[in-house]
């Protein structure tokens, strides 16, 4: 009869929600079958479990943190503006004053595709305004702000919609570097229990006397091996993808 072993897992290469999937389908097949069977004490399983709980709530962690209070106050801001200054050019196309009144109707034909802008979500607002900005700045259109009194309220709704932009790529990149580093320190460990609690796995396969309890820690790391190969294949097919793409 051939010996089992176990097939080396490679998931230090892995991402980092790969790499807790890998040790949270590990951890569930070995405690289905039993972690006393294999002769894991209760104190590295709960360990195990701790490093995978912290790697999840790393993992959402970085990516859901925004600084949410500040970016919905800017964002009100920048809607505030943004809704003066469009009510201001159609204000003007019912001015008495024939060089207004031409301003504000060239400017309803510039910012009719921007219609409902304030609702839309966030990032995309965030885009749509610098598209806005891009078109309001034309000399022609610039010269028609300048007509209607707006070049203050078209810089203030630039710098706000730009700040909105600073804070919550600068937020979520300081954030996210802090996750990452909380998990490369975590990360080895989970790595370290799971080769520890897999050697006992390995060596009650050796060792036990009954052949029926053999057989099942057999077919345990079959289990595992086979879901190794699969997690190693997927991650060399998201390689594949990506590299494309980089093409």
């Amino acid at each position: 009869m051939k010996r089992k072993r176990f097939a080396v897992a490679g998931m230090t290469r892995f991402t980092n929600a790969r790499h807790v999937h890998f040790h949270m389908q590990t951890y569930e097949m070995i405690g289905q079958y039993g972690f006393d069977k294999v002769n894991v004490p209760l104190t590295l399983s709960d360990e195990w479990k701790r490093c995978i709980v912290l790697e999840t709530e790393l993992n959402n962690q970085a990516r859901a943190h925004v600084d949410t209070a500040r970016l919905i106050q800017i964002d009100a801001e920048r809607d505030s503006l943004t809704t003066f200054l469009f009510g201001a050019i159609r204000n003007a196309t019912s001015s008495p004053f024939d060089t207004q009144k031409a301003a504000g109707e060239e400017l309803m034909i510039i910012i009719r595709p921007y219609k409902n802008l304030q609702r839309q979500a966030r990032d995309r607002q965030t885009a749509q305004t610098e598209g806005l900005m891009l078109d309001l700045k034309k000399p022609e259109n610039a010269a028609r702000i300048t007509i209607l009194g707006l070049d203050n309220t078209v810089e203030l709704l630039e710098k706000s919609n730009r700040r909105y932009q600073e804070i919550r790529s600068g937020l979520t990149s300081q954030k996210a570097a802090e996750m990452v580093e909380g998990l490369s320190s975590v990360r080895p460990q989970t790595d370290e229990i799971y080769h520890a609690v897999t050697d006992r796995v390995f060596a009650s396969y050796l060792l036990t006397p009954d052949a029926q309890r053999k057989e099942e820690i057999g077919a345990l790391i079959d289990r595992i091996n086979l879901f190794i190969a699969e997690q190693k294949a997927a991650y060399k097919q998201s390689q594949a993808q990506k590299t494309k793409g980089d093409e």
